[in-house]
């Protein structure tokens, strides 16, 4: 259940499409769902809004992508982090049977995970991302590529411990299984590769493979499977969720907004453009594992094939108490359900990147503004990223990585 309640204390200077009060939008988490965990996802959007008025809530914008009308393309490549972005310093757990604690670590670029952190990676890739004259993003599954995470790059904050590179015990494989929507805010403005306030946000599915490093080839564990969610370049989480053990899961952390110097972020409110950083950009995203997804039976297997229970009757049900058929869907017969191992977990994703434009519609790339100002060629570098997902979900064949 998501709900948007409105503050009165942070008000945003105007960007393309408008300054607005500020709000947070808050997402329950409730024990049924998420294996016991309970507690809130709150996002607080700046005041910002995209094209036509869309705000966090939304991830279309009229009658949604239209591919005759492309407006922009661009592709974007995740980098190391900086660690200038100001998000609050964390307490790292080890993993599995690492027992140390490393304090105040600074979670630039960084993933939270349950009580466990990782650095995303450089050159995840993100190809062929288009925007349509009105907004609309669209970015097809097999143009998301995410890296390996098995690092943690530990920073002390107040410089205290000496830095270290972490080799996580439990390691991570995220890939898309869905194409991804949603908009984009750099439509608003006269020139896509321009130093102007952009943001945007894109909703997909994912997978994440698990595997356990214990210092031999990587064993394969578990696949847990994450509908719906959401990465965005503007905007504030803070994730407060405790385990049905009791386990407190706390993590905060601000977007880098495109063309924005890092070390000016402000919690509700942002930062300061800055050419010196144009075409820099962070995301991030956050969401707690559910206790499982059920897998439909339009779902395709790796090899292009359906994935289907080839002994469930539809009419009579199947001897499984998993298959009685009053708790299956209509229109889903045949589906499996999938729990997950990590099932309750929290999280929240963060990644560094460069956008670059590769294309931009010498008739006009967006709708909202006046065509003679777009550049006549397609242009090198520009504006924005969305990227280092990490988890998925509607019948996923496992990919394993190859040890």
């Amino acid at each position: 259940m998501k709900q948007r309640i409105a503050t009165v204390t942070a008000l945003v200077a105007a960007v393309a499409s408008g300054s607005s009060v500020a709000g947070d939008w808050v997402t329950t988490i409730d024990a049924a769902t998420y294996n016991g965990s309970t507690g809130t996802i709150r996002f607080n959007d700046w005041g910002y809004t995209g094209p036509a008025g869309a705000d966090a809530g939304d991830f279309q914008i009229g009658s949604g992508f239209d591919s005759s009308s492309i407006g922009q393309i661009q592709h974007v490549i995740t980098r190391e982090p900086d660690w200038l972005t100001p998000d609050a310093p964390h307490t790292v757990y080890g993993d599995l049977y690492s027992s140390p604690t490393y304090s105040n670590a600074s979670m630039d670029g960084g993933v939270n995970f349950y009580k466990w952190a990782y650095t995303t990676p450089a050159n995840s890739t993100f190809s062929s991302m288009k925007i349509d004259t009105a907004g609309n993003y669209y970015i097809a599954r097999d143009d998301m590529s995410f890296g390996y995470y098995d690092m943690f790059e530990y920073r002390d904050t107040t410089g205290t411990n000496p830095g270290q590179s972490i080799d996580t015990r439990i390691n991570f494989q995220p890939y898309t299984i869905s194409d991804a929507r949603g908009w984009c805010g750099s439509t608003l403005v006269t020139n896509p590769n321009g130093v102007e306030q952009m943001a945007g946000q894109v909703t997909f599915d994912f997978a994440m493979d698990v595997y356990f490093d214990l210092g031999t080839a990587p064993s394969y564990s578990s696949t847990q499977l994450i509908p719906d969610f959401a990465m965005r370049s503007y905007g504030d989480y803070t994730i407060d969720v405790n385990t049905s053990g009791g386990d407190n899961m706390f993590f905060t952390g601000s977007a880098v907004g495109n063309n924005t110097d890092p070390a000016s972020v402000v919690a509700g409110v942002g930062g300061e453009l800055d050419p010196d950083y144009q075409n820099q950009v962070s995301f991030l995203g956050g969401g707690v594992i559910p206790a499982g997804v059920w897998v439909s039976a339009d779902s395709f297997n790796e090899d292009g094939s359906r994935r289907m229970r080839e002994d469930y009757n539809p009419t009579t049900g199947s001897s499984n108490s998993v298959w009685d058929v009053a708790i299956v869907e209509e229109g889903t017969e045949g589906a499996l359900w999938h729990s997950n191992a990590y099932a309750g977990f929290a999280y929240l994703l963060r990644a560094d990147g460069m956008r670059i434009l590769d294309y931009v519609n010498p008739d006009g790339h967006s709708i909202y503004v006046d065509t003679a100002t777009v550049p006549e060629v397609p242009l090198p570098g520009a504006v924005w990223l969305f990227g280092s997902g990490l988890l998925g979900l509607v019948g996923a064949a496992r990919r394993r990585k190859s040890a």
